[in-house]
C-alpha cells in the first residue's frame, strides 16, 4: 500500500507527553468510529486513562467515579470549534490524545508478520482569534473569528507486538513452573 493509498476517517487516541515513550506501550491506545460524538470521547478517556495507566488501586477508584466538575485538571479540550481535540491524563508527563484525522491505514512489514506501521493525516488546528475583540463588531469574513495554529501533515507511527509475545511467553513458563498466583476467600 502506498503512502497515498486511500484510508479512512476516525477518532484516533494516542499516548502523547515527555514520559509516554517510556510506558512500554504501543503509542496508539484506540482507533475509533469518526461519528462517535465528543461526551462519548470524554468519558473513553477517562476510562481509557484508569485502564491503561499505572495508577494504584485507590487512585483507579479516585478518577473512575469523580465528577467532571472534579476533574478539570485532568481533562483539556485541546481545540474547540473546528477539528477539536481533547487530552486527558498528566498533561506535562503522559496523558491520552484524542482527535479526528483521516486518511488512516495500516501496513503491515514486510520483514516481520508482528509489525505494523500506522499512517495518517493530522487535520489543520485552529484556535479563537487572538487579535479579534470579543466585545468588537463581528468580522465581515467568518473566517477571520479562527486562526490555524497548526496545518495538515502526514504522520507514521511503526510498532512490533514481538517483544510483547516473548515477555508473556516467559511470564507464563515462570508461573508454570512456580504456581505464582493466589486467591483469597473473602471472609
Amino acid at each position: 500500500m502506498s503512502m497515498k493509498a486511500k484510508g479512512k476517517s476516525a477518532w484516533l487516541i494516542t499516548w502523547e507527553g515527555p514520559e509516554s515513550e517510556f510506558n512500554g506501550r504501543c503509542k496508539v491506545v484506540a482507533v475509533l468510529p469518526p461519528l462517535l460524538g465528543e461526551q462519548n470521547i470524554q468519558l473513553l478517556l477517562r476510562t481509557l486513562f484508569c485502564s491503561e495507566y499505572a495508577l494504584t488501586l485507590g487512585e483507579k477508584l479516585c478518577f473512575g467515579t469523580a465528577r467532571k466538575k472534579e476533574m478539570p485538571r485532568y481533562f483539556k479540550q485541546l481545540y474547540r470549534d473546528i477539528n477539536p481535540a481533547f487530552s486527558y491524563g498528566h498533561f506535562s508527563k503522559c496523558y491520552l490524545h484524542a482527535r479526528q484525522v483521516k486518511q488512516l491505514r495500516c501496513e503491515e512489514s514486510k520483514k516481520d508478520c508482528l509489525e505494523d506501521t500506522l499512517y495518517w493525516t493530522e487535520l489543520p488546528k485552529f484556535i479563537l482569534n487572538p487579535d479579534l475583540d470579543p466585545n468588537g463588531p463581528m468580522p465581515e469574513n467568518l473566517a477571520d473569528l479562527t486562526k490555524q495554529v497548526m496545518g495538515e501533515r502526514e504522520v507514521q507511527y511503526t510498532y512490533s507486538i514481538r517483544s510483547n509475545i516473548e515477555e508473556e511467553k516467559r511470564r507464563q513458563a515462570g508461573q508454570i513452573r512456580t504456581g505464582n498466583f493466589s486467591i483469597k476467600p473473602r471472609a
